[in-house]
Formats: structure tokens, sequence, C-alpha cells
């Protein structure tokens, strides 16, 4: 039974010719390699230019909805300028009624003044004392020398010696009642009329201002008389028209 010898290549490995020694080489065609072709250059890319996107144009044409947005807000904002108008405009016109209410009435006040208190009346309402003889309206009627809403006190105007005098008569006010001698006293010091002269039974409270003007403070039938002039007159010629007013 002769054995052979198993070959390593029966699975299909490629079998390798080995030369035998003595024997001829075989010469085999020289392997052709393909020609390495020359590298090729790669440029670099060109960067793409960045695409312009067309501007956003304002829509002239504003959509139905943002339109009554609009509309509603110019509406409030008129409303609201309007309500602002109107009420500085009330404010303004009531002021200037009040104002003119004012006025007005200031004015009916100073007219009723002026009127009734410089009225000239030929009787005052109460007994009064003139120079003998002479009528009150030959001294020009008496006039109201107080204001209104005071205790009336009414005025004549009259001469001694030629000088111009004011002769102002009021009844005896209350508060004189039962201390006449030092009320009239008081009210003559605040006259500065602090020289006194007798006219009969009628003491005379007389005050000289240092520019000549006198004033003359006493009490005749229940009648308070301040006399006044526009300048000085002698001791004498006030006793003689005092004396004289009845």
């Amino acid at each position: 039974m002769e054995f052979k010898k198993t070959s390593n290549y029966s699975n299909g490995r490629p079998r390798l010719t080995v030369p035998q020694r003595g024997a001829v080489p075989v010469a085999h065609a020289p392997v052709q390699h393909a020609p390495q072709s020359a590298p090729v250059r790669t440029m670099p890319a060109t960067p793409t230019p960045p695409v312009s996107r067309p501007a956003r144009t304002q829509d002239t044409h504003p959509r139905p909805r943002t339109a009554q947005k609009t509309a509603a807000s110019r509406a409030r904002h008129f409303i609201l300028s309007h309500k602002k108008v109107t009420g500085l405009a009330v404010i303004l016109v009531t002021g200037l009624i009040i104002i003119g209410a004012s006025v007005h009435q200031n004015n009916v006040a100073k007219n009723i003044q002026n009127t009734d208190a410089h009225k000239i009346i030929n009787n005052p309402g109460y007994q009064t004392v003139l120079p003998d003889g002479v009528p009150i309206s030959t001294l020009g009627g008496w006039e109201r020398v107080s204001p209104v809403g005071s205790d009336p006190v009414y005025a004549f105007n009259d001469k001694i010696a030629g000088t111009p005098i004011s002769v102002s008569e009021q009844p005896l006010p209350k508060t004189f009642e039962g201390e006449v001698g030092s009320q009239v006293a008081e009210l003559a010091k605040k006259f500065n009329a602090t020289n006194k002269i007798s006219a009969g039974d009628t003491t005379v409270y007389l005050g000289t201002s240092a520019k000549g003007p006198q004033s003359a403070i006493f009490i005749k039938i229940n009648l308070l008389v301040l006399i006044k002039s526009q300048s000085k007159i002698s001791d004498d010629a006030w006793i003689k028209y005092v004396k004289a007013l009845n």
C-alpha cells in the first residue's frame, strides 16, 4: 500500500514554483505597472457671494385690521384732547364769570356807598344844632360822612373867622352814657385834642396839628360834635362859634 503526501495547496492557495537545481530559469515577462498620473492640483473653492435679499418696502396699504386700530387710536386721542380743551374752557369761563360777578358786586357796593354816604339831605332824622339864624339850606345841606351800615353821621360846611370848617354831628353813642365826660376826654386824646377851653357850659377839647389845621370835640344837646378847620383859629373865635350852636 502506497501512501501519498497530501498537498497543502488543495484548498485553492496559489502554488509557488521553486526552481530545481540545474534547471534553466524561465524568463517571466516584466510586470507592467500603470504609469502614475501627475498629482492634480485642486484650486481653492471660490467663496460664494452672499445673496442680497431685496429690502422690505413699507406697505403703504395697511391691513384692514391695522387701519381700524389706527383710526380708533386717533379717535380716542381726539376725544381726550377735546375733553381737555373743553374742561379748560369751562374752568376759564367759570373763573371769568366769578371774577366778573365779584367786580360787579364791588362796583355796585361802591356806587351804593358813594350814593348814600355823600347824599345831601335837609333832615338827617335826629336832633341837630346849627349856628343861630342860619338854615341848613344856606350851608349846603347835610351830607352823610359815615360808611353804609354804620351809625349815621352827617356834616355841613361853614366858616369861622373866614377859615373853612367841617362840622359833623351824631347822636351820643350808647357807650358814652353814664361816663360822658371821661369818654369824650378819651376820644379827644385820639385826635391829640388835649387843650381844653370853656364855651359857656360846654367844655371843648381843642387840638392843633403841626401844619396848622385844628380839631375841636365837645358834647352839645346829646350830640357828639366834631369840628375840623383847615387852619388855626383863635380860642375866642372857637368859643363864640360853639356858643352860637343851638
